[in-house]
């Protein structure tokens, strides 16, 4: 299991999640969910102006265009939570709605061998975690992102690239130590 460093069998386990960066992003999305009246991103609606969600939930972390012209925007909670809003932005600068993209059906999406780093960040947004890999026995980095599913299933997405770092080779799903209240570690 990646993210677990034990020194010694009676070493102390330090949760990631109790970092101070963590603590200032868990702290940052709580104070974005109070000045936005606490109603969900998901609840904006297909037609709203583009600087009116901007003005209510702050910037995305990723933008990007599109072949057809339109741009994408991802929102993501990212390191602390399990979740990422993506919609498209219209020539009009008005979104369609938002859908939660960190699940089991937008993975299925990824194709190893065709899909590239960025049309991933595109997708799911920035990640929660890079493992960084030298070129040694064919392996390039793994980003992880934390995602739920329904049932409570806490886990990470690992996405692995190429040596060169551009190309998707493999892209995997785990539990998540740090988050699935049965293993050691779990914050729930």
């Amino acid at each position: 299991m990646p993210h677990q460093n034990f020194a010694s069998a009676n070493a102390t386990y330090t949760n990631p999640l109790r970092s101070s960066r963590v603590l200032r992003y868990t702290l940052a999305a709580c104070v974005l969910a109070l000045a936005s009246g606490c109603a969900p991103i998901t609840s904006v609606q297909p037609g709203t102006p583009m600087d009116a969600v901007v003005s209510k939930y702050g910037k995305p972390a990723v933008v990007c265009a599109q072949p057809d012209g339109s741009k994408r925007a991802v929102w993501t909670a990212q390191p602390a939570g399990e979740e990422a809003w993506a919609t498209k932005i219209l020539a009009d600068r008005t979104v369609t709605g938002f859908e939660q993209v960190l699940n089991m059906r937008h993975l299925e999406k990824v194709q190893p061998g065709i899909w590239t780093a960025d049309q991933v960040r595109c997708e799911f947004g920035p990640p929660a975690m890079v493992e960084a890999f030298g070129g040694s026995r064919g392996r390039g980095p793994s980003w992880g992102y934390h995602f739920m599913e329904a049932g409570g299933f806490y886990g990470l997405i690992w996405v692995d690239f190429d040596t060169d770092g551009r190309t998707v080779r493999k892209v995997s799903t785990q539990i998540d130590p740090d988050r699935d209240p049965t293993m050691m570690g779990g914050r729930r």
